[in-house]
Parts: structure tokens; sequence; C-alpha cells
């Protein structure tokens, strides 16, 4: 050791002899020492009274570098606890100061001195150098009585405690949540404060501030959890694990035990109340970590209990009803006749149903009221209560897959085109005629054919009659799941078209066809395309050429028309002059389809290749390989995240329209899969066949919904779908309506269309 051990600061190799040497001159023999003072090895009992001093050399791994901080601040310390230098001199000057009779004189007047403070400390409980002691237990040892090193140490008569009473109140009253009055004690240097017991309030501090040799930890507010801890275990003895004595060492303080810094149960930011709080004692297995009592569970009961229809507003009541999906708004209606009143309110089932019914697959937003997609317009007159169940109830016919059929009659050849809404349906066949039927009636209002087709004025058109001159416009009805054969019809409806018969017409089979609020577009074999005003009774507007053979498909928008032909280009129009901007080329067959979503452009063709283009550039920038043989069809969805893809492979691909990777591969049908329709609403995907079926696809998983084998007696030629029915065409001349909504009560209130609105535009 060197020198610098004999400083009163942590030296081990003088500083046993100089304490034994205290010890032999204070008490000459062990008759003469008071109870419970042994004269063990000096070294182990001076190491168990020096736990309470604060010059215990701290193990903790927060004091890294002691022998640096013992430097600088040991003397200050000792001279705060009543001892001078070593020679009365500063710390430099005693660190090179040698042992002499007088120093070792002072040296020993003063450690009698330091001895003597600390036993006040331990009777009156001043807050000073056993305040640490936070692991050893105030008031019960393993049996139930004090530990023997605290009866020791405790006056006679005097109840034996590691800490002052009102420091300790101050501690129990910081385990506790109640707070009303916020009192801390100032600093500790004031001993005639600590003594007297009547520290100064201050506020609370922001952070804790740890412990000194003569001032306890100082805790903030607003925590609680490790001191109400240590309270409940000093109460039960956890603390206290073994038999301590004098001749053992005193226990380790537990803000020096070795998981300090992994104190996950910090009671950081402790909240000082009232300077007059009972112990918290955790009652049988509650967690004393919060601060919880054995009424909880009534409080919580009670709560549940609570009629919040009865207490509230009627206002605010209805606003939490409107949370409600429709079951669980049936079953709160059955709690109590004020509850059915509240539920009864329209702004309950609006809203719930505007939340529950108006979600989609892909759109990019809610389904809007009042545009024709099963969600209603907002009006006063509407019954909300009555919509949502009919809701459910088209739902469900959906999920079991029992539509009632309906075949429309009226072609003579086959029917390659559809498109329909809630008012109408508009088809176009290879026998030349464009056809709008009422969706209500199913009676055919228009017929848009050449003029030949006509036939004398004078006479009963062929287009209108048959040889024996009943009308060839007719709907048959039959029972949900027969498959549509002549002899399984209940009841037939005879109807009579209008003819029109403009000079712009097509003299070819129609091919493709679409239509918005205002115009309807066509495309024929004849390689052009008629454009017709829908408001003026379909009159043609203006002719589209520029293709050289058949125009397959095509799509329209605000601004673009866009066709595509068997002469392997796609071309680009203005929407309102009838410009061509661009013809896109790039593949190398038939282009049979296109789609399109804002700026892209998606098409596929008998080259095998799905390709994606920018309209404004006119360049392809993506292509989607997988498939094996010629594609027939293909189909955005209204956020232009994914496309459908089928054909000649027999199989449906599903893709990412960002990434260009394959998410699903479905084995469709037996034969050629000719049309494709995406309901971006419900993810329901439409598929029709040369095998003659129709099935039902889930777009999210791949997985198959419904299927309608052999409803068409020969190949289906396109197959489209809204929110309650699913239309079809095929080779056979017949226009089939599989409609999910039939028969049920209410059904039109699911309608854009005010009750009593006749179609308009087909006179």
């Amino acid at each position: 050791m060197e020198t610098s051990a004999h400083r009163i600061v942590m030296g081990d190799g003088d500083w046993a002899p100089d304490q034994e040497a205290i010890s032999r001159e204070t008490y000459p023999s062990s008759s003469q020492a008071p109870p419970g003072f042994h004269s063990a090895p000096a070294t182990s009992r001076l190491r168990s009274m020096s736990v309470s001093l604060p010059w215990r050399r701290p193990k903790s791994a927060l004091y890294e570098d002691y022998d640096a901080a013992a430097r600088s601040l040991g003397l200050e310390k000792c001279k705060s606890h009543g001892f001078g230098g070593i020679g009365g001199g500063s710390p430099a000057d005693d660190t090179n100061a040698g042992p002499g009779p007088a120093s070792r004189h002072d040296h020993h007047r003063n450690l009698k001195g330091m001895l003597r403070r600390a036993s006040v400390s331990l009777r009156t409980g001043v807050k000073g150098f056993v305040q640490r002691r936070t692991s050893v237990p105030a008031e019960a040892g393993l049996d139930g009585e004090a530990p023997r090193f605290m009866t020791a140490m405790a006056p006679h008569g005097q109840r034996p405690t590691t800490a002052h009473s009102t420091w300790h109140r101050r501690l129990r009253q910081a385990a506790s949540f109640h707070r009303q009055s916020r009192v801390f004690h100032t600093s500790h240097d004031d001993r005639e404060s600590s003594l007297s017991g009547q520290p100064d309030p201050v506020e609370s501090p922001t952070y804790p501030i740890p412990g000194s040799g003569e001032q306890p930890p100082i805790i903030p507010r607003s925590t609680g959890a490790a001191a109400r801890l240590a309270a409940a275990n000093a109460h039960h003895g956890v603390a206290c694990q073994h038999d301590y004595t004098m001749e053992s060492p005193l226990p380790r303080p537990g803000w020096l035990a070795g998981d300090a810094l992994d104190d996950h149960e910090s009671g950081i930011g402790i909240a000082v109340t009232s300077s007059e709080m009972e112990l918290y004692v955790p009652h049988g297995d509650m967690d004393s970590d919060v601060d919880v009592d054995e009424t909880s569970g009534d409080d919580e009961t009670s709560i549940v209990k609570v009629d919040f229809v009865s207490r509230l507003p009627a206002e605010l009541a209805i606003q939490v009803l409107a949370l409600l999906d429709g079951n669980m708004l049936n079953t709160a209606s059955r709690v109590s006749k004020r509850w059915h009143w509240a539920v009864q309110n329209q702004h309950v089932w609006r809203e719930s149903f505007l939340r529950e019914k108006t979600t989609t697959y892909a759109t990019g937003e809610f389904v809007k009221p009042g545009i024709g997609l099963g969600v209603p317009p907002v009006r006063p007159s509407n019954d909300w209560k009555a919509i949502y169940r009919v809701r459910e109830q088209l739902d469900k016919r959906w999920k079991d897959g029992k539509p009632r059929h309906v075949y429309l009659n009226g072609h003579t050849d086959s029917i390659y085109c559809l498109q329909f809404d809630e008012t109408k349906i508009i088809t176009g066949s290879r026998d030349r005629t464009i056809r709008v039927w009422d969706m209500k009636t199913y009676a055919c209002k228009l017929v848009i054919s050449p003029p030949e087709l006509v036939g004398d004025s004078d006479a009963r058109s062929p287009v209108l009659y048959d040889l024996v001159g009943k009308p060839t416009h007719f709907a048959a009805a039959g029972d949900p799941g027969s498959p549509g054969t002549d002899g399984q019809m209940r009841y037939s409806h005879h109807s009579v078209p209008k003819l029109y018969s403009p000079s712009t017409h097509h003299n070819a089979s129609i091919l493709c066809l679409q239509f918005d609020q205002r115009i309807l577009v066509t495309g024929s074999s004849d390689s052009t395309c008629i454009v017709y005003d829908i408001a003026r009774g379909y009159q043609p507007v203006r002719r589209l050429r520029h293709h050289s053979a058949a125009v397959l498909d095509l799509v329209f928008d605000d601004k673009h028309i866009v066709t595509c032909s068997k002469d392997v280009s796609i071309c680009v129009w203005d929407r309102e002059t009838g410009a061509m901007l661009k013809q896109l080329r790039g593949h190398s067959g038939p282009v049979n389809a296109v789609q399109m979503r804002g700026n892209l452009i998606v098409s596929c063709s008998g080259d095998f290749r799905v390709k994606l283009w920018n309209i404004d550039t006119g360049k392809s920038i993506r292509e989607f390989d997988g498939h094996n043989k010629g594609l027939a069809c293909s189909q955005f969805t209204e956020d232009g995240r994914y496309i459908a893809s089928a054909g000649n492979d027999r199989t449906i691909r599903l893709w990412d329209a960002n990434t260009g990777e394959c998410l699903q591969e479905l084995a469709a049908h037996e034969a050629l899969v000719r049309s494709l329709h995406v309901d971006s609403i419900s993810g329901r995907l439409v598929s029709g066949s040369y095998d003659s079926d129709i099935k039902v696809w889930d777009m999210e998983t791949g997985a198959p919904l419904l299927s309608f084998p052999k409803w068409h007696n020969s190949w289906v030629l396109s197959a489209k779908s809204d929110y309650r029915r699913i239309i079809s065409s095929g080779q056979d001349p017949k226009i089939l309506i599989l409609d999910f909504g039939a028969g049920l009560k209410d059904i039109e209130m699911l309608s854009s269309v005010p009750p009593g609105e006749a179609m308009t535009g087909y006179i």
C-alpha cells in the first residue's frame, strides 16, 4: 500500500490497525464493552460498522473511477462529518503527512467523534449515515422480531428503526397514488431542521436526486412503483433472509446492489403528497405495483352497467350507437324501451350503413352514395334500417349463390358485347343491330338498325315480328338454379320496341361498345367506330376511321377514346373532336382487348403478351409474361393496382400492375376464357368461357365462389356484373340476367334512381 493509505478515505492497510488500536484503547477488555460489542477481529467488526458510514467504498458500477473521486472529495466529506485533516491542513497536505503522535491522537479523537455521531443517527433517526440502508427491514425480522443488530443499537425501551419517523412516513406516502399536497425537504445540511423534524417545503424536482451521507434521496413526483414494492417487501420480511448479528456484516445497501443498473421497476417520478399517510400493504395476491383496492372488480362491473342512453343527452347517445354494426344494433334495441327508441333513429342506421357497406376492394376510396353502386343517395325519405336489412339479405344471396334468372330474347345472331347500369342494358350483335332494354321491365325499348334490315314500312318488320306475326322480343324467367332451356320457363313477356335507322350506321357485326351518361361508342367489323348522343335519342355524332381491320375492343374516359384492332395497333382519339392523337404499335398479333385507368392502358393480344402503355408518351412501359397461348381479354381494377388477363390457355392470371408480378394463376375453365369482368368494390371476378360456363372468383384469394355451368347453350362471349346482378351474352342469341336481388322486399331502396323514374334516351 502507498502512503496515502493514512488518509481517512478508503484505506485498507493502515485503517484496520488504527481502528483496532482505538477499540483496545477505549475498551481494554471485553467485559468493559457495551452489550452486543464483541471483541471480534477488527477488520470484520469495523467492516460491519462502516456500512453505515459515508466513506464505505461503493461497489456499484456507477463509481468506475473511485480513486480519483476519493482524492478530490475525501477530506472535504470528512470535514462535513466532523473530521478534520490528519494534520489539520489541506487535503494536499494530508496526502503527504506521515503518522506521528499528535496526528494519531487527533485522528483517534476525531474518529471517536464520528462514531458518536453515528450512534446518534441510529438512536434518534437523524437523516444521515444509515438512511441509505433501504434493503434493511424497518419493522421485523424473519420471525416477526426486530433484527438483533438493530436491537443492539437501539436505546433501551425504544422501537428500533433505520430511519427517522418523519422521513419514513414520507417514503410511505410516496408509495401512494393519493396526491393532494406536495411537501419536500430542503437541504439536510441544516442539522437543527433535521433534528426537529420540521423541514421547509420546496417544489418537487423533475429528476431524482441521489442521497448523500447526510441527506436522503429526493424522489420526484409521478412515480411510486419501486418505493411501494420496497415497503411491501419490508412488511413481509422479504429483505430479512439472513440472521443478522453483530458478528456478521451488515446487509448491503439496496442502492449499492449489483442489479441497480437493471432496475426495471424504477421509482423515478414518485409524487410525495401528504406528510401523514398510512403504509401501503398489498392484500393477498394483488399486484403491489398497481394502486387498486378490493372493490376494483365491483367498480368495473358498475361501469359496464351504466345506462349511457339514459344518462347522456339524446344526441350523444345516438352518436355512440352509430358506431355499432347492424347485428349489434338489433341486439341493443332489445335492451329496453329507451334503447329501442334510440336505436330506431335514422342517423344511427345511416352512419352504420355508410361505414359498413361502402368499403371496397380496389377503388382507392369509399363508395359514393347515389352513383349506382348499391349505395342510394342520401334522401330525407330514406329508411336506412330497411336499406341495411336489404343489403344484408342481398349479400347473403351472393354468398349462397341463389339468383333468379331471366333470359331476354330478340337478337337473331350471336351477341358479342353488352353493358348495363341500373336502368338499361345495351347489347351489340352479329345481326348488325344495337338494342336497348329496360332493366326493370325487361322490355326492349329501342333497336338501332341499318335501313335495309327494317324492310317495307307498310308491312311488319322482320326485326320486330317473326313469320307468324308474333313479337320477337320477350323475356322468359325460370326457377333459380335451373339451366336456361325453353321447357323450364315459367312465363314470358312480349314487347315491341321502337325502330331507329340512322343514316350513319354499321354495315357489319357490332363487336364492342361502351356508354356513359352522355355518349355511346360502338366498334364493328367494318373497321370503324360510331359515337352516339344518348340525350338526343342515340343520334350518331361522328364516325372514327383509321383502323384497317375489325375494331375488337374499345374504352373511353373524359378525355380519350382508345380502340384496338385486328391490324395489331391501338389508336388513341380525342373524345370531344374525334381526332386521332396517336397510334400505339408493339404487339405482333391482333389486339383483342384494351382497358384504361388514368394515363395507363393495358392491352392483350394473340401474341401471348399483356402490355402496359403510357397514354401520354405512347410507349410500352411493362410486359407481363406468363401466358403460353393467345389472350382474349384483360381488365384493370378501378385504382389501377391490379390487372386480370385470360385467353386460350384456359387460365386467369392476376398481376401487380406496379411490379409485373403474377399474384394468382387460376385454372379457370375447360376452354378459351373469352370474357373477364373485375368488380373493384366487392373484389369479385366474373369469367365467361367457350365451355358455356360462368364463374365467380375471389380476387384476393383466388378461390372460386360461384359457378353457373351450361346456363348458355353455347360460347359465352361477354359477362359483366354489379352489386346486384350478373348479365351475360353468348353465341346463342340470348341475354342471361342472374338477379340476386329479385323478389327481395325493398330491394329498390338500393337503387340510385328515384322510384317511378322511367328510363330515358331510347326515344
